[in-house]
C-alpha cells in the first residue's frame, strides 16, 4: 500500500485523525483454529466510508459523523465543487475543449460542461469506458464473494479473541475466507464497536442455476457484477449459512450466521484498455481503466498512484508518455498478481504455476524499464 501512505502523507489534512484499525499480523488456520502460518505484516484496515468522507471534508469542506471537524481555509489549496446527482451520458471534443453530457439525476434535465483535462474514474463497471472501450468485457473468472460485517460486541469471546488485531485467512472446500477488523459506525475504533468484515471465496460455474439465482435480488432484478447490499434474496442466504456451518471453523461460521446485511460479487477480469483519449485531455484512472480481483485489496493503490502520477503530469514533472507508461505498468502486473492469488485458491496448482510465470515475466519486464530510464533518462 505505498501509494496509499505516500498519498495520505501528503495531501491528508486530518492527520490528527486516526481512520484505520491497526492490525499487527497476517495468520492462516486450519479447520481446528490451530495457526498454521503468520506473518508479522503490520497493516492499516479502514473502510470506504471512512476514507470517503475523509476525502470529502478535505475536499470540499463536507461534515459528516466520519468527519465533524473538516480543514481550515488557510490549510485548503485552492476551490473544489462535489457536484453531486449527475450521471455522465457522453465524452467528445468541441471547438479544442471536452464536453461532457450528463443527466441531472435530481432534476430529471440534461446538460453539459466543457473542461480542459476530464478524468474518467466511474468504477470498476464503468460506463464511459463502455463508450470509449466498447471491446473490452468482464470475463467471469468461476467464483464470487461473498461479503458482510458484524459488530464486534454481537459475537462470542472466542471469536473476538480468535481475530483479535490480525487478518485471518481460511482455506476452505473450493475456496477461501479472508477476515479483518475495520471502523465501526461513523468511523469509531473502539474495541467492541468495529466491524469484523469478511470476504468468502467459493466456486460457482458461470452458466449454473445457483449463480443465477444468487446474482436475482429479492426484487427479482438480475445483477451482473454487484448485488447490493440488503437485497439478497433470504433462500440463497440461508443455503451459505448451512454451508459455512458445515465447511468453516466455528468463528467464521458465527459471523455468516450474524450478517443481517450480506451481498455477493461475482469475480471477473478484463484485459488492458488504453488510458488516454483526445490527445491526453481525457484520462481514464482507477478501476475504470483497470479493474482488479479483490484478493490483494490493491484498487485503492492504484487509486493513489493514479492521483500521485496525474498531479505530477500536471505540475510538468513527467509528461504524459511517462505517465502512460507507469499507469500501465502498475495496471498490468497487478491484475496478474491477483490472477495468481486467485489460482492458488480457486483453480488449483497447475494453473498458479501458469499464473505466477505471467506474473513474474511482467514484473521483471517492468522493473528493466526502470531500470532502462533510470540509466539513460
Amino acid at each position: 500500500m505505498e501509494y496509499s501512505h505516500k498519498f495520505l502523507s501528503r495531501h491528508d489534512l486530518l492527520q490528527d485523525q486516526p481512520y484505520a484499525v491497526n492490525c499487527s499480523a497476517v495468520q492462516i488456520l486450519e479447520k481446528n483454529l490451530k495457526i498454521k502460518h503468520e506473518f508479522q505484516r503490520p497493516i492499516k484496515m479502514s473502510s470506504w466510508n471512512v476514507l470517503y468522507s475523509r476525502f470529502r471534508a478535505i475536499f470540499d469542506g463536507l461534515r459528516s459523523s466520519y468527519c465533524a471537524d473538516v480543514p481550515t481555509e488557510s490549510e485548503k489549496v485552492g476551490k473544489a465543487v462535489f457536484d453531486q446527482g449527475k450521471r455522465a451520458t457522453e465524452i467528445q471534443m468541441v471547438n479544442g475543449m471536452v464536453s461532457v453530457t450528463f443527466n441531472d439525476l435530481v432534476n430529471h434535465t440534461e446538460g453539459t460542461l466543457s473542461a480542459d483535462l476530464v478524468l474518467v474514474a466511474d468504477g470498476s463497471a464503468s460506463p464511459m469506458r463502455g463508450l470509449f472501450q466498447p471491446q473490452l468485457q468482464h470475463t467471469y473468472a468461476g467464483y464470487v464473494a461473498w461479503r458482510g460485517t458484524v459488530v464486534e460486541s454481537s459475537v462470542s469471546e472466542t471469536t473476538r479473541t480468535t481475530f483479535k488485531n490480525k487478518t485471518t485467512v481460511h482455506a476452505a472446500d473450493g475456496g477461501y475466507v479472508a477476515l479483518y477488523a475495520i471502523p465501526g459506525e461513523n468511523g469509531s475504533l473502539e474495541e467492541g464497536k468495529r466491524l469484523l468484515n469478511y470476504v468468502w471465496y467459493t466456486n460457482i460455474a458461470g452458466d449454473s442455476p445457483a449463480v443465477q439465482e444468487a446474482m436475482t435480488d429479492s426484487t427479482g432484478r438480475k445483477h451482473h457484477h454487484t448485488l447490493p447490499i440488503g437485497k439478497m434474496q433470504s433462500n440463497v442466504w440461508e443455503k451459505q449459512v448451512l454451508l459455512a456451518r458445515r465447511i468453516l471453523p466455528r468463528p467464521f461460521a458465527e459471523l455468516v450466521e450474524k450478517t443481517t446485511q450480506p451481498f455477493i460479487s461475482l469475480i471477473s477480469d478484463i484485459d488492458g484498455g488504453q488510458p488516454i483519449f483526445y490527445g491526453g485531455k481525457v484520462l481514464f484512472v482507477g478501476d475504470a481503466l483497470m479493474p482488479f480481483r479483490p484478493h490483494v485489496a490493491c484498487s485503492t493503490n492504484q487509486a493513489a498512484l493514479n492521483a500521485i502520477l496525474t498531479e505530477q503530469l500536471m505540475n510538468g514533472e513527467i509528461d504524459l508518455v511517462s505517465w502512460e507508461s507507469q499507469v500501465l505498468d502498475y495496471a498490468h502486473t497487478t491484475r496478474l498478481r491477483c490472477i495468481t492469488w486467485g489460482c492458488w485458491y480457486q483453480v488449483g496448482y497447475l494453473a498458479f504455476l501458469a499464473s505466477e510465470a505471467r506474473y513474474l515475466a511482467a514484473l521483471c519486464g517492468r522493473n528493466v524499464r526502470k531500470w532502462y530510464k533510470w540509466v539513460f533518462g
